[in-house]
């Protein structure tokens, strides 16, 4: 069993760790926020990446008919 002073220490130390604990988590945040602040938000990736990467332009020619070509269909 504890006697009263060691009752006391244990819930003071459970509070302690609490107050650690928001302490470290708040910290944490300030810290993510300035982050974001100072260098902006990441990039994201494009869902279309491949089109990004493959950008050259695709153009089909068109051949013109020829009168030639329809005098010699019959």
């Amino acid at each position: 069993m504890l006697n009263a002073y060691q009752a006391h220490t244990a819930i003071g130390m459970k509070k302690l760790k609490k107050v650690f604990r928001l302490f470290c988590l708040v910290l944490f945040l300030l810290l993510a926020v300035t982050g974001v602040a100072i260098t902006g938000a990441g990039p994201t990736q494009s869902k279309n990446r491949d089109r990004i990467m493959d950008n050259e332009t695709l153009i089909e020619m068109v051949e013109e008919k020829s009168k030639e070509d329809d005098e010699e269909k019959p």
